[in-house]
């Protein structure tokens, strides 16, 4: 009999537990909370698909001119709107107009030994003893630009002439009239700068 009584009691005292948690969480925690008015509006859009019709294909027209005053003339092909339209012309012009389409040529190549700054001192053996040098040709003005790769040197905007390739303190140098020009290696055309070689 002592185990129901005891059963019993802690029955009601879970009960009791249950019902005053209750009572705090309804009563007393929410009506600290500040209230939420505003509400979750959910719009659901339709799309309807439209279709359009593919404008009309025109016909092409052809179109032939001739001007006497020069000996120009042309065939023209008009379409509208057509992708697959044919464009043919011909031109030819009377007099010394032509337009220059620059692009890059070799003009001149050169094989150079390259000499040690200081003629008392040898080069190195894991040195290059020769350079390449090839001269390019260049639509900009007043602008020396070289690429450098490894024994082969591209300058623009310089004659070659009487270039030399110098070594001094395990860098090569270009001269040109006792100007010095260092020249690391670069992948593409950068700008060469005169430097201060002191010896």
């Amino acid at each position: 009999m002592n185990r129901g009584i005891v059963f019993f009691i802690g029955l009601l005292f879970g009960v009791f537990i249950c019902v005053t948690l209750f009572y705090f969480d309804i009563k007393i925690f929410e009506s600290k909370l500040i209230p939420f008015s505003e509400k979750e509006v959910i719009t659901q859009i339709k799309t309807d698909t439209v279709f359009l019709e593919p404008p009309p294909k025109q016909k092409k027209q052809f179109l032939e001119t001739q001007l006497n005053d020069s000996s120009y003339s042309s065939v023209y092909l008009i379409n509208n709107g057509d992708d697959s339209s044919i464009y043919e012309t011909s031109f030819s012009f009377e007099g010394d107009e032509q337009d220059e389409i620059f692009s890059d040529q070799l003009l001149k190549q050169r094989r150079v030994k390259v000499i040690s700054l200081k003629q008392e001192v040898l080069l190195p053996e894991n040195s290059f003893q020769f350079f390449e040098i090839q001269q390019w040709s260049t639509p900009i003005k007043n602008k020396i630009t070289y690429q450098r790769n490894q024994n082969m040197l591209k300058i623009k905007g310089m004659w070659i002439d009487n270039v030399n390739i110098v070594f001094w303190n395990n860098i090569y140098y270009l001269e040109l009239n006792n100007r010095y020009f260092s020249i690391s290696e670069k992948e593409h055309f950068e700008k060469l700068s005169p430097i201060n070689v002191t010896q």
